[in-house]
């Protein structure tokens, strides 16, 4: 997953230094899939109901660290590591489709014995966390999407902003610099904790290929058919300075076409809400799984 061993040490370095200032007790676990064993950051009570938190692409569960301590009050949360990505998991095994995802998402639910769960995810963990809701019904019971990657349209902007500058044209000139820059343009200018700030530019030129975040396939838009299948409660946040596309059009089709999901515009908020607009973000989460 990593370019070089020394880049492996420096984002372990980077991880585990926002790991130290978690702000409640927590446990890290290693739980076996057929894709490898996954990274789990544990936190609040094993007698509470668990809540599944899968992050954006790039960097891990440490983003989350400005929620788990609300949610951790009232929820056992389980910051996964998405396979396939850089992070603490350990791939053996590419993760093809959204079949093979919702497989692993299978096996990690037995290992942490869980039976059903709320969800949380954030861009790619948001596309991850409503595929488990479409082929893992059973297991979920509610779930909260911040700003999904793709999953109700197209975003078309990343490639031209973020795909091509940084991880096609990038390499050939070797320019981490580039790198960077296209990665800043999500993040849209806000304000971000320094050893977050580290630990992300880190990942930013640690994949291989080099500058690549992750081994998974891109997030794709589910069919019509896909959508109204879904009967999982559902609340759909968006930050009022999201980029990859229009959330006007994504809360459209949205409401539309999953019956009955809620969807809300956070103020003052980029494409990771949850970071960016902790309180509001976490106070909607409560809310929602509560009611």
């Amino acid at each position: 997953m990593f370019w070089s061993p020394e880049i492996e040490a420096q984002f372990n370095a980077a991880y585990e230094a926002v790991l130290k200032q978690w702000p409640v007790p927590f446990e890290e676990l290693y739980i076996p899939t057929r894709f490898g064993d996954t990274h789990v950051i544990a936190s609040g009570s094993k007698d509470a109901p668990p809540l599944v938190l899968l992050h954006p692409a790039g960097g891990g569960s440490t983003l989350w660290y400005r929620n788990v301590g609300p949610l951790s009050q009232h929820y056992q949360t389980c910051a996964v590591d998405v396979i396939g990505d850089l992070n603490r998991s350990i791939l053996t095994r590419l993760v093809r489709s959204r079949r093979e995802f919702a497989d692993w998402i299978a096996d990690l639910f037995n290992g942490l014995q869980i039976e059903s769960t709320f969800m949380v995810g954030n861009s790619y963990g948001g596309y991850l966390t409503l595929n488990t809701a479409l082929y893992l019904p059973e297991r979920v019971k509610k779930v909260v999407l911040i700003s999904p990657a793709a999953t109700f349209v197209q975003i078309w902007p990343i490639y031209w902003h973020t795909i091509i500058p940084g991880y096609w044209i990038a390499p050939l000139i070797r320019s981490e610099r580039l790198v960077h820059k296209a990665a800043a343009w999500i993040w849209q200018g806000f304000p971000m904790d320094e050893k977050i700030a580290q630990l992300r530019t880190i990942a930013q030129i640690a994949g291989y290929p080099r500058y690549r975040p992750t081994h998974n396939p891109p997030p794709g838009v589910f069919s019509d058919e896909e959508l109204r299948k879904i009967r999982t409660p559902v609340l759909l946040l968006i930050g009022d300075h999201e980029v990859l596309y229009k959330p006007e059009r994504v809360i459209q089709r949205a409401t539309r076409l999953v019956s009955g999901l809620k969807a809300e515009m956070i103020p003052n908020a980029n494409h990771c809400a949850g970071y960016t607009a902790p309180e509001t973000v976490n106070e909607k989460i409560l809310r929602f799984l509560a009611d």
